[in-house]
């Protein structure tokens, strides 16, 4: 039974999983890295320190199901592109290597970006190798882009972006302003479900981009006012990022033939998922999801992309 082992140190998250090549069955064991009340996040070396003790509690919970594996993927740098590093990633990039020279497997090194585009495409596997069309909503990215493969792999092209501050930036800056524990998206959602739409900050206007630093700046100082209440003020945000995200895909003309696979932990949102839902009835555009618990950050994505790039490879035939 060949099975496949994906990893993913983060910003956020140690992961760990297992995809069955067989049955189609993920194994995944996760820890979220462990933030100080009233912070908005980790420093590189503090995200490294956590990763690097948190990997050995994280294999060992997912014992049971390491064998005969066949190939790893691992997230080596946020997105494929020539600026794009970070520390945090150096530590899955050397757990993988280290596994596939004492197991003699190949390693497949994918960006963060896309093992979270291929967390989606595991529940959607005809999308593989299919022109599309990914918007990734995090932490760290703001992301629209242009899918194409080549060889079984991602050739990615930007178009659209953030101009300053991220989504995911956005909701855990307003959400640490409201007394909400770092990361705050799940904490926010449940806060913004008992609002009483009485609260609507602007939306910047911009062209092919996207921006909330303006938008993040004016909930700031309204939450200060005390004129709103944290409910209103959390449904208020919600609203103002979905609202950005329509209007900005509305102005990119999108190309129809694309799929559209939305991503991310900011994706995880009900809300937001069913806002561009009916974005996309409108448009006549087909549009995904991966599923809630696959939208955090998590490595399922690396250890099917892996399996993929293995079968593609004709070393192993399901």
């Amino acid at each position: 039974m060949a099975k496949f082992l994906g990893i993913d140190t983060s910003c956020y998250t140690t992961s760990a999983a297992i995809y069955d090549g067989e049955t189609g069955k993920v194994y995944e064991k996760r820890k979220i890295l462990s933030v100080k009340p009233g912070k908005r996040g980790l420093s590189q070396s503090e995200m490294v320190y956590q990763h690097v003790r948190n990997i050995p509690e994280i294999f060992k919970n997912l014992n049971t199901y390491i064998n005969d594996i066949k190939g790893i993927g691992v997230s080596a740098f946020p997105r494929r592109r020539a600026d794009s590093f970070m520390p945090a990633f150096l530590v899955g990039k050397g757990c993988a290597n280290v596994l596939g020279s004492t197991l003699h497997v190949p390693v497949y090194e994918f960006s963060h970006q896309e093992n979270h585009t291929m967390a989606a495409i595991c529940d959607f596997p005809n999308l593989w190798g299919k022109k599309l069309y990914v918007m990734h909503l995090s932490g760290g990215t703001n992301d629209v882009v242009r899918v194409d493969w080549e060889d079984n792999q991602m050739i990615i092209s930007d178009v659209m972006h953030s101009l300053d501050i991220t989504a995911g930036q956005y909701i855990d800056r307003i959400g640490v302003a409201l007394g909400l524990q770092f990361p705050c998206g799940k904490e926010l959602e449940l806060l913004a479900a008992e609002g009483e739409h009485l609260y609507n900050p602007p939306i910047a206007d911009v062209k092919n981009a996207f921006s909330f630093a303006g938008p993040e700046t004016q909930v700031q100082k309204d939450i200060l006012s005390k004129k709103f209440t944290k409910e209103n003020i959390a449904q208020g945000v919600l609203k103002t990022i979905a609202d950005a995200l329509i209007k900005g895909l509305t102005r990119a003309n999108l190309d129809k033939e694309r799929g559209f696979i939305a991503i991310g932990g900011v994706m995880a949102n009900i809300y937001l998922r069913e806002r561009l839902m009916k974005f996309a009835e409108k448009y006549g555009i087909s549009m995904y999801f991966a599923q809630s618990k696959y939208s955090t950050d998590n490595s399922t994505g690396n250890a099917f992309g892996a399996y993929m790039r293995y079968k593609s490879e004709s070393l192993y035939c399901k």
